[in-house]
């Protein structure tokens, strides 16, 4: 009988073990994280359009009456960006360098498309196209050199942040909701929970929107994305599958994932931690890039803080071997009360600066599909603006080929041998 119950232990034991290990383990990877002291930037909702195009959109318009649903204060005056502000946050960025002398890179997530009530009537508008009340001049032209400076490299967000029929039905209805619309103010009510990637969405649609915004996205700026961040962090598998089956097997945030078919409470957040869990398991061609630093001065009273606790999380990061990936919103950058924009950028320059104090050697900077090419292959070979940047993030000679978004590299492709623990420029990229 003792024997029979020491057996059940042990069988006990061993389950909870396994059980804990499966809920606890990360992704498998080809580097060492501790040794290469990644950070990556990630910044959600830039591009179309905005919460308001000015904050003289709010004069004569009762907030209260919009009802949009709960969000943070500061998103009421969150606006779309303009070549100011990039340019500035751009050169923010250049004064932070790496420890193999690249810039901090920010990878702002895009919305490409919106909805545009104009002349009584909806029009569609795709990037670099915008609505009349949002009209940046020279805000491409910014853009487009953070790009070739190799400090700005867009991926995908959403087709528009929303789900549109709904904007159309509450528009529909008049009131408010038709003369926020008439204003370029993108709430409407109840719009908070209208998620783009809701769960009452047919597939087919989703699919086809999908496909719209890629489209407009590879137009916009000249490559397919190669890693994607869903709306309001709302989405399920299905949509999941579609991402994988357009080759976007990048995945943004999926602890963050705010999921539709699990229910509230305790429950839910444990079935939360197996679903995640099940999907690194199940799905080995996806690489979840999990957000682990947070840098949100906008939302917080003290950005001193804020700073100080994203050093000690990237420090924490370090430590767990994995890569410091930031989240840090386009409203702590772009805003109607440009105090708000001038204490995002004070902060960021700050994190930056404060990186080199967090041991011997400093950081490199990343983006999504360098380090998804780190954990896959151990290296990497992505374009930034004219050059070419390769890193080997193992210690023997290997391989590295081009990062190609959205799917394998086509036609002929270069094969670079790098050295163990390379990091530089290795041929020049595309001319401008």
């Amino acid at each position: 009988m003792a024997r029979r119950r020491r057996g059940v232990l042990m069988v006990t034991l061993v389950g909870a073990l396994a059980g804990l290990a499966f809920l606890t383990a990360g992704q498998p990877g080809a580097v060492d994280w501790r040794r290469l002291r990644a950070v990556a930037l990630h910044s959600d909702d830039w591009g179309l359009a905005g919460f308001v195009p000015s904050v003289d959109a709010w004069v004569g318009l009762d907030r209260a009456a919009l009802s949009p649903g709960r969000f943070p204060d500061v998103y009421w005056n969150s606006t779309l960006e303009d070549s100011a502000c990039v340019a500035r946050l751009a050169a923010v960025l250049a004064g932070g360098r790496g420890r193999d002398g690249r810039p901090a890179v920010l990878q702002p997530n895009y919305v490409v498309s919106a909805l545009d009530w104009t002349g009584g009537q909806w029009v569609r508008r795709d990037l670099p196209d915008f609505p009349e009340t949002y009209r940046r001049p020279g805000l491409w032209q910014a853009m487009a050199e953070a790009m070739w400076a190799g400090v700005w490299y867009p991926e995908y967000h959403a087709a528009w942040h929303y789900d549109p029929q709904r904007r159309r039905q509450a528009v529909a209805a008049g009131g408010v909701a038709l003369a926020a619309a008439e204003r370029g103010v993108m709430l409407f009510p109840g719009s908070e929970a209208a998620r783009e990637l809701g769960p009452w969405r047919p597939t087919s649609e989703l699919a086809a929107e999908l496909d719209a915004g890629l489209a407009v996205f590879t137009a916009a700026f000249g490559r397919g994305p190669g890693s994607i961040i869903a709306p309001d962090y709302t989405w399920d598998g299905r949509c999941e599958d579609l991402w994988e089956s357009r080759g976007l097997t990048v995945i943004q945030a999926k602890r963050e994932q705010r999921h539709p078919g699990l229910p509230p409470g305790a429950g839910g957040r444990v079935l939360k931690v197996l679903d995640r869990q099940w999907s690194r398991a199940r799905h080995r061609g996806r690489i979840y890039l999990e957000r682990n630093c947070r840098l949100e001065p906008a939302q917080a009273p003290d950005a001193g803080a804020v700073v100080a606790a994203c050093l000690d999380q990237t420090r924490r990061a370090w430590r767990c071997g994995e890569p410091a990936i930031v989240e840090t919103h386009r409203v702590n950058f772009a805003h109607g009360d440009a105090a708000v924009a001038a204490a995002g950028r004070e902060a960021l320059a700050v994190y930056l600066a404060g990186l080199a104090g967090l041991g011997e050697t400093g950081p490199v900077f990343l983006v999504d599909a360098e380090i998804a090419s780190l954990v896959r292959r151990g290296t990497s070979l992505v374009e930034a603006g004219d050059v070419l940047v390769a890193r080997n993030g193992t210690r023997s000679r290997r391989l590295a080929i081009p990062v190609a978004p959205a799917g394998p590299p086509k036609g002929t492709v270069a094969l670079y041998l790098l050295e163990g623990g390379f990091q530089g420029l290795v041929a020049a990229g595309r001319s401008r």
